[in-house]
């Protein structure tokens, strides 16, 4: 008959300390950003289906388009979150 082998007492992990607060204020600041984010993709689908239809409408709308991923890469990198 084998043995049976016997158990080491091994003490789980604690996970590392994180700074809740910085967790938290990151959640905010993207999900603050989740509406902007979809009005960028819609305007996206826009210039999109004007492609062929409106040439006019497509220069405005790539335009638009361009001014608004502008603005939503200046708000991301605006925020500031130490590592």
């Amino acid at each position: 008959m084998a043995k049976t082998a016997k158990k080491k007492n091994v003490t789980p992990r604690k996970p590392k300390a994180t700074n809740g607060g910085i967790a938290a204020q990151r959640a905010k600041a993207y999900a603050d950003m989740e509406s902007q984010l979809g009005d960028v993709v819609r305007m996206g689908e826009i210039a999109a289906m004007m492609f062929d239809k409106d040439q006019g409408l497509f220069v405005f709308a790539t335009t638009h388009l361009d001014e608004m991923l502008q603005d939503f890469k200046r708000r991301y990198y605006a925020m500031d979150f130490p590592l």
